[in-house]
């Protein structure tokens, strides 16, 4: 991934010394990159120029940078991949402005692709941030139904997925591009889910239980008390000690949750790349790619004993 770091790294130029920096921090702390490199690979397989499909794959990443730099913003944060997340070295506010400047770079990029394409970029950032809002209004409660719950990852997760598969086919007029969309954004469902879940377990770079002891109810609990009640979560979020959080952890794998989840998660990632692989352009890469990343993240699922 040199060069689309290369062209992450380029986008910083002429900003302000303080914004490239922390900018660069963040590029250069690493990651998955599973969204431009779902963007690089669509590309690919519709004959996009190579320029044309980086500046497009550095504008989805650039997005989920802001995000996530808000994100731990919200959440008080103090690691994230194994190191000091922004607010912890910069302070909230330089965080904020940082993540806001992203997302401005973000969208001049895609206008200088395409004018009309900033719109349907603008629009999957609403339903970020209003999938944001809609998780800190029902923060801290243990009897969220799953329609909220997918509401929420679709929002928060989904849509930049969708973005991601559909934005090389927009570019190119490809009536098909809609397709991808819902496509990725069921892809990113399926992430999400499977994040929530490794958040239980231990080794995963983040601070283990943040999503819980932070208020958020993610698939697992919920079909958890959905099964069992909630008495034993509630009394766990009274009383977070490690002992209690290991007890409620202990109980839910034994009952079989973090497991349904992640059959939940391959149903939706299946629905997805068959509509994928029925679409007129040579999916065969990304297809190979959104394989590969799933089954990395079904082994880990399967080594830590879920």
């Amino acid at each position: 991934m040199e060069s689309l770091d290369e062209k992450l790294i380029e986008t910083l130029d002429g900003s302000v010394e303080l914004a490239k920096r922390i900018g660069e921090y963040v590029i250069r702390s690493g990651g998955k990159r599973i969204r431009p490199r779902i963007t690089l690979a669509v590309s690919k397989g519709l004959g996009l120029d190579e320029e044309d499909a980086l500046d497009l794959a550095s504008s989805i990443e650039l997005i989920h940078t802001a995000s996530l730099i808000h994100d731990d913003v919200i959440d008080l944060a103090e690691k994230r991949r194994n190191s000091p997340t922004v607010p912890m070295q910069w302070g909230p506010e330089l965080a904020v402005l940082s993540g806001d400047f992203l997302f401005v770079r973000a969208l001049r990029i895609i206008a200088s692709k395409r004018t009309e394409m900033v719109d349907y970029v603008a629009k999957v950032v609403e339903e970020m941030v209003k999938a944001e809002i809609l998780q800190e209004a029902v923060r801290g409660s243990v009897h969220l139904d799953v329609g909220t719950y997918y509401r929420i990852i679709d929002g928060k997760t989904g849509r930049l997925f969708g973005a991601s598969f559909a934005l090389p086919a927009y570019f190119l007029e490809k009536p098909f591009w809609k397709e991808l969309d819902r496509a990725g954004t069921l892809i990113g469902r399926a992430f999400q889910i499977l994040d929530d879940v490794l958040d239980y377990f231990p080794g995963t770079g983040k601070d283990r239980f943040k999503d819980l002891l932070n208020g958020k109810t993610t698939l697992p609990l919920i079909l958890y008390t959905e099964h069992y009640g909630s008495s034993l979560v509630e009394g766990t979020l009274l009383q977070p000690t490690e002992e209690n959080l290991l007890n409620l952890f202990g109980r839910m794998n034994e009952k079989g949750a973090f497991r349904e989840a992640v059959e939940t998660a391959k149903t939706f990632l299946n629905e997805a790349l068959e509509s994928i692989e029925k679409l007129p352009f040579d999916s065969s890469e990304v297809v190979s790619l959104i394989e590969d990343y799933f089954e990395g993240v079904f082994a880990r699922f399967e080594k830590t004993g879920g």
